[in-house]
């Protein structure tokens, strides 16, 4: 899923050599490892310091110099002060409470003229997660995302594709 994801940012031309990037919930580094080979740098940011010790283990192995990790819960803290070319989220905003909140914190954060990718659930029957411990929705249709794209620029908010994953019940699971 994780290359799929930068696959279509990339083939979007969001990415540039000389850009920063962000990925927010960043994990182990799905989606920031992809990206590392493609901008001057990345930023990953993650409120779970067990994930990101994972990445940085990822990191110190591969010989990668161009990411940095920051802790930070968004939720509960101010976004850093960066200007990016791009923040990327991948399957985080699921986990969140106050999705509207955390998109207008990552706004902040780009550049003018950046980008922000998101890639999340389209509203399902909670099957993707078999713990929904952490899970606070069950996707998001496509309204919702139209109206929390609301007053964006149209650049700045783009769909790029659906893509879909089969997941352990063989059904499909997509998402945007």
């Amino acid at each position: 899923m994780a290359r799929g994801i930068v696959a279509m940012i990339r083939a979007q031309a969001l990415v540039r050599a000389e850009m920063t990037a962000v990925d927010f919930g960043c994990g182990t580094g799905l989606i920031a490892l992809g990206l590392a080979e493609h901008v001057r740098r990345v930023i990953g940011i993650d409120s779970s310091e067990g994930m990101l010790s994972v990445l940085n283990e990822k990191l110190r192995l591969a010989g990668i110099r161009n990411m940095e990790m920051l802790r930070l819960d968004l939720e509960q803290a101010p976004a850093p002060e960066l200007r990016v070319g791009l923040v990327v989220s991948a399957m985080t905003l699921h986990h969140l409470a106050d999705v509207p909140a955390v998109l207008s914190k990552l706004a902040t954060m780009l550049a003018p003229g950046g980008y922000i990718a998101l890639a999340d659930l389209v509203t399902e029957d909670g099957s993707f997660h078999g713990d929904m411990t952490s899970v606070q929705h069950l996707g998001f249709d496509p309204a919702w995302r139209r109206a929390c794209c609301a007053g964006w620029d149209s650049r700045t908010c783009i769909a790029a594709s659906r893509m879909s994953s089969n997941v352990a019940s063989s059904s499909i699971r997509y998402f945007w």
